[in-house]
């Protein structure tokens, strides 16, 4: 026996493709999708060699949290490094950027955590850097540049540079103890919340009950 309460079935299987005046009958296809893919492809093979040795991803990019409360316990790649993480780590501001490390002049540090989170990972940064030296000092390189040696084994990093890494969540065994057993937490839970509504009222009565013992031990004098 038929449901009759149910909606009657009014589907429109007959459609035309873009009824509207300016596509009438107009199919949109997509036969260059596989030609797209390999432009893409090029074109990333000719950036990578124009901006060899450098890393093809682009510059170092700092540590942040992310905004808002809901989202302000996780981290992201922020957009550079604050002047003062560039000075606690020992990088000139602007030579920064030719050794590609991202400088944000807006950004300002407000903890501490994050001001010595960036700073150890700027001067790991460093640790592992290998500067070429410029055009026009080859022939008197810097000693901050490195050896034809070390120019030779220099590879171009592909992919972002000292990626961030979300930290799974240990969890550690815990045996449960008799104390743990007996212990009521929702009663421990209404005793604290209790507690801490209450704190202006009793501090409110204690101040109320130590003046009138003052009173009365001066009316006994």
């Amino acid at each position: 026996m038929p449901n009759f309460r149910l909606a009657v079935p009014n589907a429109h299987f007959h459609k035309h493709w873009h009824d509207s005046a300016a596509h009438k009958g107009h199919i949109r296809q997509w036969h260059n999708q596989a030609a797209r893919k390999h432009r893409r492809r090029e074109n990333r093979l000719a950036k990578a060699q124009a901006v060899f040795p450098r890393p093809v991803n682009g510059a170092l990019r700092p540590v942040v949290h992310c905004q808002t409360i809901r989202y302000n316990a996780k981290k992201r790649a922020g957009k550079g490094f604050t002047l003062e993480e560039l000075k606690e780590a020992g990088v000139n501001r602007r030579e920064a950027r030719g050794v590609g490390i991202a400088v944000d002049f807006r950004r300002k540090n407000r903890s501490e955590g994050s001001l010595r989170e960036n700073v150890d990972r700027l001067k790991q940064y460093k640790s592992n850097l290998i500067v070429f030296p410029k055009k026009s000092n080859r022939s008197k390189p810097k000693a901050s540049d490195a050896s034809k040696d070390q120019q030779s084994k220099a590879e171009q990093y592909i992919g972002d540079i000292m990626p961030i890494k979300k930290v799974a969540p240990k969890i550690v065994a815990y045996k449960i103890t008799e104390a743990d057993k007996k212990a009521k937490c929702f009663f421990k839970q209404r005793m604290e919340r209790s507690n801490a509504k209450l704190v202006g009222k009793r501090a409110a009565a204690l101040k109320k009950k130590a003046a009138a013992e003052a009173e009365a031990a001066k009316t006994k004098v």
